[in-house]
């Protein structure tokens, strides 16, 4: 958002008119539009489809402050849990120290997004319907993961009030969790919810 050197706009302007000018949203067939100055784009069902996947992360970018800096987007890198040594070798289960920066979360959010996120005792996942508890008897009660629909590599540690917090959290089950972070920004759970193929009978 910095203005360029010698110009009087800056890199996200110029992108934004490139949308028009390098006909980007028509030629990955994300809109249409008529001809002539100052028509309207028309979205189209591959452009719908695309929306719908990063839904959560759209309405997040609205709310985004620009200035920040682009160092709080950057997830830490996991190193690989497994070294390959070669082709047919590998090492697991050396001990090594490792010092690493991470992003706390809060136990306090956890338990209040358990307690209003259950219903009737029950706790499911908000995209596949799994439940814990009923899968796992006696060990699965009050498990399930808590997903951020603001993910926690834009935050910067600020005190916000707990019933805020709340709106940006869902539970989810591994699973589904995992996949929503398949790509970046993450999928929406309105998305995976209506690509997910799995249903569950329990005994």
């Amino acid at each position: 958002m910095t203005i360029l050197a010698g110009r009087n706009d800056t890199k996200f302007s110029q992108k934004v008119r490139n949308l028009t000018s390098h006909d980007t949203l028509t030629s990955r067939g994300l809109a249409t539009k008529e001809t002539g100055r100052n028509k309207p784009f028309r979205i189209t069902d591959t452009g719908r489809e695309l929306y719908l996947r990063h839904t959560d992360s759209l309405v997040t970018l609205t709310d985004f402050s620009l200035d920040d800096s682009a160092e709080g987007l950057i997830e830490l890198a996991q190193d690989n849990d497994i070294e390959i040594i070669d082709d047919r070798i590998v090492r697991e289960g050396e001990l090594r120290t490792r010092t690493v920066e991470y992003r706390t979360r809060s136990s306090e959010l956890r338990n209040a997004a358990i307690e209003r996120y259950s219903q009737g005792g029950r706790l499911n996942c908000r995209a596949c319907h799994f439940e814990f508890a009923r899968a796992y008897p006696g060990i699965g009660d009050g498990f399930i993961h808590i997903h951020h629909l603001k993910p926690v590599s834009f935050m910067r540690g600020e005190a916000i009030n707990l019933s805020e917090a709340l709106t940006n959290v869902r539970p989810l089950c591994a699973n589904c969790h995992q996949m929503v972070h398949t790509e970046r920004p993450p999928l929406s759970i309105a998305y995976l919810r209506s690509i997910t193929r799995v249903s569950y009978i329990y005994t």
